[in-house]
């Protein structure tokens, strides 16, 4: 008997017993189905955090002026200032180091048109919107000479423009008035409301030049020691962050003058926190992965189950077979084929059943989470994966009725009621 009419026959048992084999092959499907489907679910969900950490610009890396004041070793105050910034970019002393921004940030009172409404204050150097990757829907940005000039000149999200003044058109040229100092909107961010930033969200922050924030509004929360809220580093390209990181290290604390002691400052690296972030999904799928398999070992046991009776249903044709010439083999090959059938169509439907999942995760994600961009993908080595599963588990499960079923008596078969 060849393998084409084995699979013929094997169709034919599947089609004459139609609900038997459904209900046989549903453990297959729904494990078929979780395994793909939290597998599509975990690499948009991945796929969306690796796209919210790199709105923070390629390359990027942070310092705060922040100490863990729970170890017993710490002997220094966090320090933070603007000469440390101006140390990074002098000519020679970080080389692996592009560019470099300062901000300092403050919760305030604005009042535009006849509205009013508390947001995020960012004084920031105008290297700020070089560093960090953001489109304008309307203005232009401050410069240099607006910052040494501390000119009283903002740039607002879109959410405050709206908010406002009623939408991104009618905002520039505007006054604001900002815990009672006035400002003149010169232009309005594009980012949508819910982007990934350190700090306030731009879409409802406000944005001022650093020495005009410092001058005029954050005067009395600054001090000699810090002055600088976060300090947005970049690095000349992503394989050099590293090397950035231990040049901006060394170089702070020369100027904090730290020989024994921990540093006084803390450097938060996106990449790494993107990598753990990873490893952890990873993990998660994993872990979702087995519990979803276990549906699939269930399937099995169900499939080695059906096929052991169709072993005794189908004694005295195995026997005819034998009394024909049928070796064991061709038998033990036509079970393993049925068993193999049943677990791929199941493996089958089961693909389509996790295209449902993702397809519904990924509604939940994006309108119940605002995760946009979460979007569930269906990879095809997922999809090779799920079959290459689904056939194991029909040659593993259906081995045992198979050797069975070849190596019944023929003469013993023959005489079975």
């Amino acid at each position: 008997m060849n393998i084409l009419e084995s699979i013929r026959i094997a169709f034919g048992a599947l089609f004459t017993n139609k609900l038997r084999a459904a209900l046989t092959m549903l453990g297959i499907i729904i494990g078929v189905g979780a395994v793909i489907g939290m597998l599509a679910l975990g690499n948009g969900f991945q796929n969306f955090l690796n796209g919210q950490f790199a709105q923070l610009g390629a390359g990027n890396f942070y310092v705060a002026p922040f100490i863990d004041s729970n170890r017993l070793d710490v002997v220094n105050a966090a320090r933070l200032t603007t000469s440390d910034a101006s140390a990074l970019v002098q000519p020679g002393r970080a080389p692996a180091v592009e560019n470099v921004a300062i901000e300092w940030n403050e919760r305030v009172q604005a009042v535009g048109a006849s509205e009013r409404g508390t947001y995020d204050v960012r004084a920031v150097t105008p290297s700020w919107f070089a560093v960090t990757p953001q489109d304008l829907a309307a203005g232009r940005i401050f410069g240099d000479d607006e910052n040494l000039e501390r000119a009283r000149v903002a740039v607002i999200g879109r959410s405050v423009a709206a908010q406002l003044y009623g939408g991104m058109g009618t905002a520039v040229g505007q006054r604001i008035n900002l815990n009672g100092v006035g400002f003149t909107v010169i232009g309005v961010l594009a980012a949508e409301e819910g982007s990934f930033s350190i700090g306030a969200d731009p879409a409802e922050a406000i944005f001022i030049p650093y020495q005009t924030g410092l001058a005029r509004l954050f005067r009395n929360q600054v001090s000699d020691q810090v002055n600088v809220g976060i300090m947005t580093v970049k690095a000349r390209s992503v394989p050099e962050i590293d090397e950035a990181i231990r040049q901006v290290t060394l170089i702070l604390r020369e100027e904090h003058r730290l020989t024994y002691q921990d540093n006084d400052f803390s450097i938060i690296n996106p990449e790494q926190i993107a990598a753990q972030f990873n490893v952890v999904i990873g993990g998660f799928n994993a872990f979702l992965g087995l519990v979803a398999g276990i549906s699939l070992i269930v399937g099995g046991i169900g499939i080695m189950n059906i096929m052991l009776v169709s072993v005794t249903e189908r004694t005295r044709e195995i026997g005819l077979r034998k009394a024909v010439g049928a070796r064991r083999r061709d038998i033990m090959l036509q079970f393993l084929i049925e068993a193999l059938v049943l677990c791929l169509v199941g493996g089958m439907l089961g693909i389509m059943l996790g295209y449902l999942f993702s397809f519904v995760g990924t509604f939940i994600l994006i309108n119940l989470f605002a995760a946009e961009g979460a979007a569930a993908s269906v990879s095809m080595a997922n999809i090779l994966l799920a079959t290459s599963i689904s056939a194991a588990i029909g040659i593993a499960f259906g081995f045992f009725p198979a050797l069975q079923a070849s190596r019944l008596n023929p003469i013993d078969a023959l005489r079975t009621e």
